[in-house]
C-alpha cells in the first residue's frame, strides 16, 4: 500500500480539486485567498493533535491553546495577512477536565487580545485523544504567495534557526511580516515551522526556481530591531 507524504497529498488534492474562479490562491499555499463579491479574504485551518504535535504531560493546557492558535496566526503572517476571526473546534477525551479546557481557552484569549482577533465559535466532540482544530479568517492589503519567488531574490529568515521545542509558546511573525511588506519588495514568503530546508523547497517548487545557499551572514535591516539572515538565491 502506497503511503502519501504531505507534499504528495497536496499535489493530489490540487489536481483533483482544481481552482474555482473566486479562488486567488488555494491548495498548497499557507492560506487560501478568495474573493467574495468585492471583498478578499484569507482562510486557514490547522490541527493540533495530542501525540502528533504535543505530549500532554510535557505541556501546560494554556500553552496548548496558545500553540494551537499560533500555528494559524503564523500562516496568516506568511501571507502578509492579519487575523480577524478565529473558530475553535475540539476533540475532548473523558480525562480532560472542565478546568483544563478553561486553561486552553485562556491561552487562546490571551492571543486574541494580543493579535486583535475575535473568537466566533466552533464545535466539540468526544475523542480518544485531545485535539484542536483552529480555523481563521483574515485580511491582507497585499497577499504574498509561496509561488512568486523571482530570479535574483535573497532569502531571509526572521529568527535564528534551532531545534523546535514543542512544549514552549512561539510568537507568530505578524509584526515582522507587516514591516517587511510595507518597507521592501517581498515576492514570496512561507511559514517554516516544518523546517527551513523543506519549506524553502516548497517555495522553489511552487515558484519554479532554484537556490544557492551560502553560509549565513548576520545583517540588520534599518529600522527594525530583529536580525535577519540572508542567503542569495539563484
Amino acid at each position: 500500500m502506497k503511503i502519501l507524504n504531505e507534499l504528495d497529498w497536496i499535489n493530489f488534492l490540487r489536481k483533483k480539486a482544481g481552482k474555482g474562479k473566486d479562488v486567488i490562491a488555494g491548495i498548497g499555499d499557507d492560506c487560501a485567498y478568495v474573493k467574495i463579491g468585492k471583498e478578499k479574504l484569507l482562510l486557514k485551518s490547522d490541527l493540533f493533535i495530542e501525540g502528533v504535535h504535543f505530549i500532554r504531560k510535557n505541556i501546560s493546557f494554556k500553552t496548548i491553546g496558545m500553540r494551537a492558535v499560533a500555528r494559524v496566526l503564523s500562516d496568516f503572517a506568511a501571507c502578509a495577512g492579519l487575523p480577524k476571526f478565529v473558530g475553535i473546534s475540539a476533540g475532548i477525551p473523558q480525562n480532560v477536565s472542565a478546568e483544563s479546557l478553561k486553561e486552553i481557552l485562556s491561552g487562546i484569549l490571551e492571543y486574541s487580545k494580543k493579535y486583535n482577533f475575535s473568537i466566533i465559535g466552533g464545535d466539540t466532540s468526544k475523542a480518544q485523544k485531545l485535539f484542536l482544530d483552529i480555523w481563521g479568517v483574515g485580511e491582507a492589503e497585499k497577499f504574498i504567495s509561496r509561488s512568486s519567488a523571482k530570479k535574483g531574490d535573497y532569502i531571509f529568515i526572521t529568527a535564528r534557526l534551532g531545534k523546535r521545542e514543542f512544549n514552549r509558546v512561539f510568537e507568530p511573525r505578524i509584526e515582522e511580516a507587516q514591516f517587511l511588506v510595507k518597507n521592501f519588495k517581498v515576492n514570496a514568503m512561507i511559514d517554516i515551522s516544518d523546517g527551513f530546508i523543506i519549506d524553502l523547497y516548497r517555495i522553489l517548487k511552487m515558484s519554479g526556481k532554484g537556490a544557492v545557499i551560502f553560509k549565513s551572514k548576520r545583517i540588520k535591516i534599518k529600522g527594525y530591531v530583529n536580525n535577519f539572515y540572508n542567503t542569495p538565491s539563484g
